[in-house]
This record gives structure tokens, sequence and C-alpha cells, in this order.
């Protein structure tokens, strides 16, 4: 896209988020919204955004998104952030399903669930994990067996985000028990009101819930929720994972790891850190590391730019994404010395120290930045292979 049409994209963005964006969700004031109301809330702000093309630019136009190029999409995180926009609800969605739903979806399943999916009508959660088959996908063991016009569902699946509001799951579940690993594998769509379905939250460390384990017990699900052909859904499932890492996943951790550089400095000035010498010199690590972080994402932007494709390059940033965020909040509990010890709520409060609490909070649940979105072991596997020209072990 020519450099004009960018910046005009980039002032039309930035003009409707002053005109509409309202005060009480900026710069993380919805962090300290009771959870009810703070999903509410954002579900509202997302059908704003859906309303006026703002959300899922990246879809083709006829599907209610602008057809955004990587250059747009650059911009849009950038202009989000620069406004202190909340974090879309409905970003799974948007982001992991939407892509295959354009792809492989019937037509009937198009006009069911793309708009509802950009409006954040209906919020998606993804059952893929399961115990003993977290990051071997491919040896899950939930399956489906078709009885007449229905599959009839049985499992458990883990770890699955959102869960607890989600209206529907994208299930990846065995239709072939004859046949093992990617194989016989099928991707359904299963409504979350669904008899035999339970949700059970998993409290975190934080105090917080937003992982659920998520049982069918002999669910059914209609034929026609079925995405792409029987035991075609590892192509599916591929697809998927491979949008969680794409363009936004890049430039976002780049923008938030900035926004906690900030916040940290910002603490470290309030209580004098910079008087102690050890404080002092961990605070310039950060500082240097976050802009290290920032020309390794600008490199790999500028690949994505001139070749469509980053390759491993992923893989490094989130090794890097995964020390920084470590870093950043042990060294902020540092800075707080005993008075970290005094985290009580997992629901942040503006009243009572908001930047304290969100260090003590970034503390705890930084813990397992080495585990999501990829475990730094894979991460240093691919980075052995495909950079260094390592061979298996």
């Amino acid at each position: 896209m020519a450099e004009q049409n960018v910046d005009a994209f980039r002032a039309e963005l930035r003009t409707w988020l002053e005109a509409t964006l309202p005060d009480d969700l900026r710069r993380g004031n919805a962090l300290a919204l009771p959870e009810s109301e703070r999903v509410r809330r954002l579900r509202a702000w997302q059908h704003q955004l859906a309303d006026a093309r703002w959300v899922g630019i990246t879809w083709p136009s006829a599907y209610g998104g602008r057809d955004a190029g990587i250059a747009e999409q650059v911009a849009y995180v950038e202009e989000m952030a620069r406004a202190g926009a909340p974090e879309v609800i409905g970003n799974l969605g948007l982001g992991i399903l939407g892509p295959p739903l354009i792809a492989y979806g019937t037509d009937e399943q198009k006009d069911r669930f793309l708009r509802r999916i950009l409006t954040a009508e209906d919020l998606w959660c993804f059952g893929f994990s399961e115990p003993g088959a977290g990051s071997d996908l491919a040896s899950l063991r939930t399956q489906a067996v078709i009885d007449g016009d229905d599959f009839v569902l049985t499992g458990q699946k883990v770890w699955t985000t959102i869960a607890h509001h989600a209206d529907w799951c994208m299930v990846l579940c065995r239709t072939d028990a004859t046949t093992k690993r990617a194989k016989g594998i099928s991707c359904l769509l299963v409504d979350m009101k669904s008899p035999g379905v339970e949700v059970r939250p998993l409290r975190q460390i934080t105090g917080e819930a937003d992982f659920n384990e998520v049982f069918f017990e002999n669910v059914r699900v209609p034929r026609r929720n079925l995405l792409g052909g029987l035991d075609e859904g590892w192509q599916i499932a591929i697809s998927a994972l491979q949008n969680e890492r794409g363009i936004l996943y890049v430039v976002g951790m780049q923008i938030l790891l900035k926004e906690q550089r900030d916040k940290l400095m910002e603490l470290a000035r309030a209580r004098g850190a910079g008087r102690d010498p050890i404080l002092r010199q961990e605070l310039a690590r950060v500082y240097l590391g976050t802009e290290v972080f920032r020309f390794t994402c600008q490199r790999t932007l500028d690949k994505l730019l001139r070749f469509g494709s980053p390759g491993p390059e992923s893989a490094i940033i989130k090794m890097h994404w995964t020390e920084l965020t470590q870093a950043m909040p042990q060294l902020g509990m540092d800075i707080l010395g005993p008075e970290g010890l005094l985290y009580d709520t997992p629901e942040p409060r503006v009243s009572e120290g908001l930047a304290e609490q969100l260090v003590q909070k970034s503390y705890l649940a930084a813990r397992a930045a080495s585990i999501a979105s990829g475990t730094s072991e894979i991460m240093k596997g691919i980075i052995a292979m495909q950079f260094l020209g390592l061979p298996r072990g």
C-alpha cells in the first residue's frame, strides 16, 4: 500500500478513536471494573468498533473487514496503543477462528458466525489442549462419533481461555479412532450452552480464573457445525495456530513491553530507585533490552513487508519477550521491597495504588510466560535447528 494511503488510514482511525473511545476504558481503566461489568463494557465497545469496521481489519471487506495489509495492521496496532484502547475482547475469535472460517467454512457457517464474531455478540474459546496433550496436540483423545445428523462429542479440554464467558468453542476431536497422530482429527463448532458441556474455572496464582477445564459428556453437535472436511481438521488447526503468531502478535508484543517498561520507570522515579546503584544498573539493563527487542521486531516486520513471511524469527521474539516479561515485574518487586508482599486482590483498584497492584499481578502472572504461546524449550529447539542449523536431538 502506498505510504500516503497508510497515513490516511492512520489519521482516520486516530480521529475516530479520539471521538469515540470512552475515557473509562482508556489506559487500563477497564481493569478496575468488576469482571462481569468489564466483559459487558468490552463487548459493547467491540460492537462499536465493528459497526465502524475498525475490528477484523485484515478480513475481506465482503465479510466486514477492510482487506488490510501488513502496513495497515502495524498502523492499527500503534494507533490503538497510542489512544490507550483496551484489548479487543473477541480477539481469539477474530484472529484464530476468523481466517480458517473464511477459508474452510460453508456459506451457511460464514453467514451465521462471521458478523457475530466481529461484534462480540459471540465470544469464542478453543478446545485444543488436553491433559497429556498440550504441546503434543496431535495426541488428543477427545472423540466425536457420528449419530444420524449429529456428532456425539466426549472428552476433556484444559487451559481453555475465557471458556467461562464464551458462547462457542472450536473443538479439535478425533473422528477416526483407527488412526493416530494428526490423521483422523476433525474440527467442530460447539455451542457452549449445549447439554453435557461443563466449564470449571482454573484458579491462577494471581487469584483470577482466565483459564478453564471444559468437559464434554455426550454433547450432540449438528453435522452442519463440522468446519472443513471430516478427518481433515489438522490443517485447520495449523492454520489457526499460525494466525496466533501473525503480524499483530509481533507488533503487539513490542508495544506491550514498551508500556510495561515505561510504567516501571515511572515507579522507579517515584520510589527513588535510581539512588541504588544495583537497581539503577538493572533498570538500564531492562531499558536496553526493550530497545533491542524493538529492533528485532522491526527487522521481522521489514521481512514481513518484503517477503510476506517472518520465518523462524518469531521464536527469537517469543524467547526475548519471555525474558523481559519476567524480568520487569521482578525488578518492580525489588523496587517495592516488603510492600510488594501485600498483594491481596485479583481486581486492581484505582483508588488504592493501581501501579503497585499491577506490578504485583504482573509478577505473579509472568511465571506462565515461558509456557504461553509455545514453551521456551520448544522455542530454543526451533532456534537451534532453523537458525543455527544444529541437528535434531
